[in-house]
């Protein structure tokens, strides 16, 4: 088997053909400031200063028809001083404005916005997005491999105001150079924008606009020209936090509360003006909102996405390979399995991390140093990433992680992997190859063990194809990392199309997507065959859709297992499902939007029933309320019926830009148990914050009553300083 994975692995390094480099790119200036004549950052576009700025030229509109001159101007400009890039934004329409959103890093799908896309290095590969909508909000990103990954938690320190006016919103945006990691001494970056028009569902871009690539496509950006001299300062930033948390369980005396206070911080250095160096002791969490509910309806573990911040911030470093190859979630290391243990938190003392560039090498070092619990003994974890671009269309990596957040065993892991895109393969058609190979050590029986993966995708105007294989042997064993199903080989098609219909009608595409799913065991014996129309559907002009599938199942369960608190058993045994479904969609322009999807058919040897509402009313910029409810009505025979059911709430209330109270309630019936969490943050400068967080829970009985649980307040001040 070894020798197939490395044939097919010299087979996909030689089939790379030399980068095709863009051509023609288009140029926009920048304008230079005199500190003194800087603008005001109020959203009020009166400073003189920007009578005389460059402007970047017209937009062409992509949705929905590419290549048009958009009915409605927009004006972006760009001056800059020693310290600041500014940013002069005046957005022009005769249509509602939607301003909705005014709260940090919201989602601003629901509103009028302007997206930044910044290449300081013009490597062609990594940029960083900022994002301003017209409610106010402002939120960024880091983004990586050429466009194919997007760090959206990672946070950094810039100033944004917006308004309505008439006829349009307007706004200015001001961003510190030592904000963003960059090139020294560059004269120019690599640069894109685009416009969302909310009301008329429509999009504008400055360079690139074309439906066949995608607006984080890195490698297709154009040119930001004229920055001078700028100042960074020395690259340090300390940001120690103190905190405070009282605990209790109710159920067991309503008095008995637990005072812990806390104290730590974090300390980031830039070696390099692209390389930047943490470190962090006694990291906190308290901020971090409750993980989503969900029930298990098979017997393999259910993923939870990473929510802390410190993990999350430079992410996108740590990506490996074919994450997605034969319909898998595979991943050789996941930060849950830090500081985590069955959802209970660990204490981490402290750790390292080095993130950023180095020409063409993507750098990625971290090294954990976990606390002894009543359970684990203190463990030492870390990994290392490492990422060389050949060209903006070609890397090769490699990935070695170490530790067991368990105790139970030494654990090591090492890895390859390889990412070729050819730009022009079909028509609008591109081509993207990645390839992996990964093999597992350890002192535990069972933990030397590997895995392929081979994923190729196409993409275009109209065209989606995917097809891919994961092969995970019964021995293969990250453990910090993620795998669904060991002792496997996945593969996997699937083919979308997306035709335009003519304008003038209501419908602006239809869809049709196509799914095959093989899995079998290491031996050869098939463990699953899915064959779907997945998505059979229609996309309106004003944003609504609905579609409908229907899928064809095999399923071998290999040994017994249980559903629902343990009590439903399922048998070993060979099972065929047909099921059939709808999703309904609303556009998120409007002041509401809703989901509403069902399916019905065969579960093992029985029957399952699904229905699932998501509904959002944003009422105001004040005030937000949501709600999503999952019901599933299972038949497996006498004995063996049980209802699901999972339900969240929200209510979140933005005082301000920079002050908000996020409210989330949730009760799923397998737990039995209600949570609730209130989080408030205020961020009373730039870069620094307040936090409270309230937490409680109540476990129903077998009465039907419910009887009070658990209790936390969290206190949190977390301030940043900047050399």
């Amino acid at each position: 088997m070894s020798v197939r994975i490395l044939a097919t692995l010299a087979v996909a390094l030689l089939a790379v053909v030399a980068t095709a480099q863009s051509g023609n790119r288009r140029a926009a200036r920048i304008g230079r400031v005199d500190p003194a004549a800087a603008p005001n950052i109020d959203g009020v576009l009166d400073d003189e200063c920007w009578r005389r700025a460059p402007s970047i030229g017209d937009f062409v509109m992509v949705e929905p028809w590419e290549g048009r001159a958009p009915d409605q101007g927009t004006d972006i400009r760009f001056l800059h001083d020693r310290d600041y890039l500014y940013i002069y934004i005046d957005c022009r329409d005769d249509q509602e404005i939607r301003a909705t959103q005014r709260t940090r890093d919201a989602r601003l799908d629901p509103d009028d916005r302007v997206e930044f896309l910044f290449d300081p290095f013009e490597n062609r590969r990594t940029a960083y997005f900022f994002q301003i909508g017209a409610g106010g909000s402002i939120g960024d990103a880091l983004v990586s491999a050429n466009g194919n990954s997007f760090d959206k938690p990672w946070d950094t320190v810039w100033l944004g105001a917006s308004n309505v006016v008439p006829g349009g919103w307007v706004a200015e945006v001001a961003i510190p150079f030592r904000s963003i990691p960059r090139l020294e001494g560059a004269t120019s970056w690599g640069f894109n924008c685009r416009r969302y028009l909310r009301t008329r569902n429509e999009e504008y871009q400055w360079a690139n606009p074309v439906q066949a690539v995608p607006f984080f496509r890195i490698s297709e950006f154009g040119t930001l020209e004229g920055f001078g001299e700028v100042d960074a300062g020395i690259g340090l930033q300390v940001v120690p936090y103190i905190a405070a948390a009282a605990t209790r369980d109710r159920a067991v005396d309503k008095d008995d509360w637990r005072f812990d206070p806390d104290m730590g911080g974090e300390v980031y250095y830039r070696v390099t003006p692209s390389m930047t160096l943490a470190a962090t002791a006694f990291t906190d969490f308290a901020q971090t909102e409750n993980d989503g509910r969900q029930i298990n309806f098979n017997r393999f573990p259910l993923f939870f996405p990473e929510l802390r911040d410190f993990f999350l911030d430079g992410g996108s470093y740590y990506t490996f390979g074919a994450r997605r190859a034969g319909g898998t979630n595979f991943l050789p290391f996941f930060t849950r399995r830090i500081g985590l243990d069955s959802g209970q938190i660990v204490p981490l003392l402290g750790g390292v991390k080095l993130t950023g560039e180095a020409g063409p090498f993507e750098v990625g070092l971290l090294n954990v140093q976990t606390d002894k619990t009543a359970v684990l003994d203190s463990e030492n974890l870390g990994v290392a990433r490492l990422k060389y671009a050949a060209g903006q269309q070609t890397t090769f990596g490699l990935i070695a992680t170490n530790g067991d957040p368990s105790s139970a065993t030494r654990n090591q892991v090492f890895g390859v992997d390889f990412y070729h895109r050819w730009p022009e393969f079909i028509g609008d058609l591109d081509l993207q190859l990645t390839v992996d190979v990964v093999g597992s050590t350890g002192s535990g029986s069972g933990d030397d063990g590997e895995s392929f993966g081979f994923e190729l995708r196409s993409q275009g105007r109209e065209f989606d194809l995917t097809t891919g294989t994961r092969w995970v042997s019964d021995d293969f064993d990250p453990a910090l990392g993620f795998v669904r199903r060991r002792g496997s080989r996945a593969s996997t098609i699937d083919f979308t199309y997306r035709p335009r219909m003519p304008e003038g009608g209501v419908i602006r595409n239809l869809i049709f997507n196509v799914d095959i799913d093989r899995q079998d065991e290491w031996d050869g014996k098939t463990q699953v065959q899915r064959f779907g129309l997945d998505r059979v559907g229609v996309q309106f002009q004003n944003g609504d859709s609905a579609s409908v599938f229907l899928q064809r199942n095999f399923e071998f369960v290999d040994e017994n297992f249980r559903l629902f608190r343990g009590t439903v058993p399922v048998s070993i045994g060979d099972y065929w499902a047909t099921r059939t479904g709808f999703r309904l969609n609303t556009n998120e322009g409007r002041p509401w939007d809703l989901e509403i999807s069902g399916s019905t058919g065969d579960f093992f040897d029985g029957t399952r029933d699904t229905l699932g509402v998501e509904a959002q009313w944003r009422v105001s910029p004040l005030l937000e309320v949501a709600g999503d409810y999952d019901v599933s009505v299972v038949d497996l025979g006498p004995g063996r019926s049980f209802n699901t059911h999972v339900a969240a709430g929200r209510l979140n209330l933005h005082f301000t830009p920079d002050l908000s109270v996020f409210n989330l309630i949730q009760f799923d019936n397998e737990s039995n148990v209600i949570g609730w969490q209130s989080r408030l943050r205020w961020v009373y400068q730039p870069g620094c914050f307040f936090f409270t967080v309230l937490g409680s829970s109540w476990g129903k009985e077998p009465d039907g009553s419910f009887v009070p649980g658990e209790q936390a307040l969290n206190l949190k001040i977390q301030h940043s300083m900047f050399f």
